[in-house]
């Protein structure tokens, strides 16, 4: 898919818009991360792929382990220990 597009300026950087029909096929969204690289003088870009698979100790990285019991305080209104 060949498209030609023209660049614009906002603030002081150079912008170009992605036309919808590339966005729709690639699926990117507003916010979305993309790298940009340059190869052979031209300019790529490549999606950043979304992973929302997480092993566990991914998700426990960086918490502190204890094995101790932590004091809540005493129940207020009418929880079941």
């Amino acid at each position: 898919m060949t498209t030609k597009i023209n660049i614009s300026k906002l603030g002081n950087s150079l912008t170009l818009q992605i036309p919808d029909e590339i966005a729709e096929t690639l699926k990117l969204k507003v916010d979305d991360t993309v790298i940009c690289t340059l190869e052979n003088g031209k300019i790529v870009l490549e999606p950043v792929k979304k992973s929302l698979d997480y092993t566990l100790d991914e998700l426990l990285a960086g918490e502190i382990e204890t094995s101790e019991e932590v004091f809540w305080g005493k129940a207020e209104g009418e929880e079941v220990w």
